[in-house]
């Protein structure tokens, strides 16, 4: 048979079927750098775990870092209930109400060009501006008034605070601009 016999071995493992011999009478290759210490290791290990950072790079992370708690933040701000619905309130709106800041600046723009072109006319071109921003205070008004019934309807115990600076920055947005993006189409009902 032959199992403890190393002259007849080379015969059995000619044989299909039998383990191949595991080479550990081979001679180990040593080793290219030492085993480091235990004070090494913990110091690699604490190394990896908070990195020695150079200023530049510690700025950069704290860069990040504050980035993404800011964004964090704002979604869930633009999550409470409250502001969804005067988002969707305000989107489907039609009319001019994407249109102000335009409407604002382009008489701004028209003013001071009379105010160069034509200056005996400068006191009425100076109040075009100010009857778009009193038009603007009267949309403001309005669509408050229309949006306080439906949230009291709606959301009884959300509170009001911060809506109306809400809406004011959201309709001025031309509502390609508005972040987050608007859900509802202009008419819909919601």
């Amino acid at each position: 048979m032959g199992l403890f016999r190393p002259y007849e071995r080379s015969e059995a493992t000619n044989q299909p079927g039998t383990p191949k011999p595991t080479p550990e009478s081979e001679p180990v290759a040593k080793k290219k750098v030492p085993t480091p210490t235990r004070r090494e290791a913990e110091a690699a290990r604490r190394e990896r775990l908070n990195p020695t950072l150079s200023p530049a790079d510690q700025r950069k992370r704290d860069r990040t870092a504050k980035a993404k708690a800011r964004e964090e933040s704002w979604v869930k701000v633009d999550e409470q209930p409250g502001r969804i619905l005067l988002r969707d309130f305000v989107d489907s709106r039609k009319g001019i109400t994407q249109w102000w800041m335009p409407i604002i600046i382009t008489s701004l723009a028209i003013a001071l060009a009379v105010m160069y072109i034509y200056p005996e006319g400068a006191a009425i071109a100076t109040a075009l501006p100010y009857v778009a921003i009193f038009g603007l205070a009267i949309h403001i008004t309005l669509l408050w008034r229309q949006f306080k019934p439906l949230h009291a309807d709606r959301l009884p115990k959300e509170p009001l605070r911060g809506l109306l600076t809400y809406l004011i920055n959201r309709m001025m947005n031309l509502r390609r601009f508005r972040n987050p993006l608007p859900r509802v189409n202009p008419g819909d009902e919601i």
